[in-house]
């Protein structure tokens, strides 16, 4: 489960801010609280993330991926990180490291981890984890020094001699299979799924889990159901090819390049979504209609719907990018309700980013689960705070119409001017 993420010198973020999912003492909504022994608070269900364009939104998601890219696997040495971003207006952190920190419960432990890097290197790591309910070093790492805690200490020295600066020493410990070292990385690499605002860019792996798994397939087509969108089956398939043998549908410069960096596979999508019409009068087949002619709000759907089930399924914690672009009000209230108490058995979360003011309700969300981003146009600085910082907002109160008057900040200001003035 999610506790809190923090972010300090990365893209908009000069200052450290921290996305917590840890409720506050607020009432209201109490079906948005999931019970975990191992904090002293039950912990919220999700949060979404409020604010004006360019304001930094994206990037509490864009610093939780690049967290998952520093640890997924060891680096190779001597590069430079692409997904180096600094605040880049002011001359102290320009070229100053990142730091990154996220706490959370896997297996029935609460970890601890933090990595702060500049572009080419990791300048310090460190890892605590509480097996027992009480807090202990796992490893600490400066530059390319390590300490290491006593109950984890078995083959660390080790992986830490195989540790490169360029690399994570979680990332290589997992490799190695240190037991305490996987199940962490396993909690920051598995259990995290991050969503992009291009959604289609996971459609093959949602059609390959569908395929993979059958009870998840009929949840997804309950889904569809449930949201009106009057669809009862989905066929699907991704099939990899090898890219001469598409002869000229792709053009020989395409394949040239491709085997020149040595990627000489192309995958083929081919999926079908049948509608149950029951008063059409064409054959049943003709009602299967190609993924490439449904609207964006029905594919946006299919694909935010995999992942959402593999996190209910599981108790993962699912995060969207520009959540409800194409989606109806209504279906994203109630994708945000089925991570409520009740139908939530695993103690899934969620965590979205989105411009639907809509949402912006008490009577969906707690005070502390709304979160708002924004900018000091002097500094180019971003902030990220909660509603629930704020004194005095009651139950009753118009989120929208108190939003909508600057009352909690995070607004564009739009100049009383025209284009063509």
């Amino acid at each position: 489960m999610f506790i809190d993420f923090s972010i300090r010198n990365f893209g908009p973020f000069k200052n450290k801010v921290t996305l917590s999912l840890e409720s506050t003492s607020l009432d209201g909504n109490e079906f948005n609280l999931l019970d975990c022994p191992q904090v002293s608070d039950p912990l919220l269900s999700s949060a979404v993330i409020f604010g004006p364009n360019a304001s930094g939104k994206s990037y509490v998601l864009k610093a939780m991926e690049v967290l998952q890219l520093m640890v997924r696997a060891p680096m190779v040495p001597n590069i430079s990180y692409p997904w180096y971003q600094p605040f880049r207006a002011s001359k102290t952190s320009f070229d100053a490291p990142i730091e990154l920190g996220i706490r959370f419960v896997t297996g029935g432990v609460k970890y601890d981890y933090s990595l702060s890097f500049a572009a080419d290197h990791v300048v310090s790591e460190s890892l605590c984890y509480s097996p027992m309910g009480k807090r202990a070093m796992v490893f600490d790492r400066t530059g390319q020094e390590f300490r290491f805690g006593r109950t984890a200490m078995k083959g660390m020295k080790a992986i830490a001699d195989m540790t490169t600066p360029t690399s994570t020493f979680l990332a290589v410990a997992a490799q190695y299979n240190n037991t305490v070292c996987l199940t962490a990385h396993r909690g920051i690499t598995r259990e995290m799924i991050i969503l992009g605002s291009n959604i289609s860019d996971i459609l093959n792996r949602v059609i390959e889990h569908m395929n993979r798994n059958p009870e998840s397939k009929a949840r997804m087509l309950r889904a569809m159901r449930i949201a009106d969108m009057g669809i009862t089956d989905v066929i699907g398939s991704v099939k990899t090819r090898k890219a001469t043998e598409f002869g000229n549908d792709i053009p020989p410069q395409v394949i040239g390049l491709m085997m020149a960096t040595g990627n000489t596979e192309v995958s083929q999508t081919t999926m079908y979504i049948e509608h149950g019409f029951i008063e059409s009068d064409v054959d049943r087949d003709l009602l299967k209609f190609p993924f490439q002619i449904e609207s964006n709000g029905t594919m946006q759907l299919f694909c935010l719907m995999g992942p959402i089930i593999d996190a209910l399924e599981n108790g993962y914690t699912v995060m969207i990018d520009e959540f409800g672009t194409f989606l109806h009000s209504d279906v994203a209230k109630w994708i945000i309700r089925q991570f409520r108490d009740a139908a939530n058995p695993n103690k899934a979360q969620l965590i979205v980013n989105t411009q639907d003011q809509s949402l912006m309700s008490l009577d969906l969300l707690r005070r502390d689960q709304v979160w708002f981003t924004q900018k000091d146009m002097d500094t180019g600085a971003s902030e990220l705070y909660a509603l629930s910082d704020f004194n005095g907002v009651r139950l009753d109160v118009d989120l929208q119409k108190s939003y909508s008057v600057n009352k909690y900040g995070a607004k564009p200001f739009i100049l009383n001017e025209d284009v063509m003035d």
